[in-house]
């Protein structure tokens, strides 16, 4: 019986720019259902942004946009709601430093 794994960790230890150059969280190898925890460590706010580059992606128009620029205060947490990944997407993070990425699923099987 498959379950809840955890499918990524990152921390970003400096600015990352949103886009092609974001941070890699997960490249999905088969079709999972997920989330993205984002913890900011500092205590100033923080700015992140989490995003999906479907397979076969060629432009910043294409990607799904989960969270962009969003504030998170200092020593605060923020779980994106659950979504659907295929396989060869890729789930990025970016935004800024001292912030924790941590991303879960579930294999849909079928």
């Amino acid at each position: 019986m498959a379950g809840i794994e955890r499918l990524g960790v990152q921390k970003l230890t400096s600015s990352v720019a949103f886009g092609s150059g974001g941070t890699t969280l997960f490249t999905a190898s088969d079709n999972y259902l997920v989330s993205v925890v984002a913890t900011n460590l500092a205590a100033t706010d923080a700015s992140i942004y989490v995003y999906v580059i479907p397979s076969g992606a060629t432009t910043e128009a294409q990607y799904a946009l989960l969270a962009y620029s969003l504030t998170l205060p200092g020593y605060n947490s923020y779980e994106t709601f659950r979504f659907a990944v295929n396989s060869g997407d890729v789930v990025k993070v970016a935004g800024s430093a001292d912030v924790s990425y941590y991303i879960q699923g579930l294999d849909q099987v079928a």
